[in-house]
């Protein structure tokens, strides 16, 4: 069994772009040196959305990278930076990582929101609109893919 984490942000506006993107990957590099961390994607669609989608060996490998600097200081500007923000977090047999469309519906019908200061009617429903841009997706190499 692996544990497979997924994620969508939507900045807010332009203005929070920039320390958004340099907490990203701050974040990204605190990702590849996590222990259990197998593998995962990142994505970047339509209107300043963001979507992870991570596999782990254990639920508590993605704690521990979720609880650790600097994705925990990231997380604090998480209300103020985005307007819709949500989670959805399962286990599956196969170790691989499933593909958007599979992880889109997963977050739609069963994803979770996190707070925000200003929260979009998006937001509220959970009626995000459908990953536009797929290709844009790139590889986070872990010690699996």
């Amino acid at each position: 069994m692996v544990f497979i984490s997924l994620t969508r942000l939507r900045v807010k506006s332009y203005r929070y772009i920039i320390p958004f993107f340099l907490a990203n990957e701050s974040s990204l590099k605190q990702l590849r040196k996590t222990a259990g961390f197998l593998g995962g994607e990142e994505l970047v669609d339509k209107n300043l959305t963001f979507w992870t989608l991570t596999m782990w060996t254990a639920d508590s490998n993605m704690k521990e990278f979720r609880n650790s600097m600097p994705h925990r200081k990231a997380m604090q500007k998480l209300p103020i930076w985005c307007n819709e923000a949500s989670y959805m977090h399962w286990t599956q047999s196969e170790p691989n990582l499933p593909d958007w469309k599979i992880a889109y519906h997963k977050m739609v019908s069963e994803g979770h929101i996190s707070k925000v200061r200003e929260p979009s009617e998006v937001h509220l429903s959970k009626q995000y609109p459908e990953i536009k841009w797929k290709g844009s997706a790139r590889k986070i190499k872990g010690t699996g893919m």
